[in-house]
């Protein structure tokens, strides 16, 4: 089950109407822009640079070995699978 972390505003403050006005503006939900700024505020924090000589497969091995995703869990979740080859069906 996915973490949740709820934040809440008091009625008089525009925080929540300038996130909504920015990704309306930017073409994206509001949860999209608050995954955003919270990637850019935390940065590199805890993750790992991917040792030499480390041979990573696709993306989503790349992402676990950083500490961007954990091996095992729900790494499909984010559709960075590749997608199955064969004839698609009509």
């Amino acid at each position: 089950m996915p973490k949740v972390f709820t934040v809440s505003f008091s009625d008089n403050e525009t925080m929540p109407e300038r996130i909504e006005a920015m990704a309306a503006d930017l073409g994206i939900t509001s949860e999209m822009l608050i995954r955003r700024a919270l990637a850019e505020h935390l940065g590199g924090y805890g993750l790992q640079e991917v040792p030499l000589g480390t041979k990573v497969k696709n993306l989503t091995e790349f992402l676990i070995h950083s500490g961007v995703l954990k091996p095992g869990t729900g790494e499909d979740e984010l559709g960075l699978t590749a997608p199955r080859q064969g004839k698609l069906s009509s």
